[in-house]
């Protein structure tokens, strides 16, 4: 468990090493919309999409397993 959390924090510090060194606003296009918005914002966005994704089947698995056990 605590390794899952060092890696966590290094990965999370990373991520905003890198986003603050691209700063920069760029252009979206998702479908019809499109917008102006901070590359930060899109890394961090995707970042924290990646966690909650990942941790929600993490979840779902153990809760499965707890189930069948």
């Amino acid at each position: 468990m605590k390794l899952k959390i060092i890696l966590g924090a290094i990965l999370l510090l990373l991520t905003l090493v890198f986003s603050v060194q691209n700063a920069e606003v760029v252009d979206v296009q998702f479908f019809a919309w499109k917008f102006s918005i901070s590359l930060a914002l899109i890394l961090f966005a995707a970042l924290a999409a990646g966690l909650i994704g990942g941790w929600a089947v993490s979840s779902a698995l153990q809760i499965q397993r707890k189930i069948q056990a």
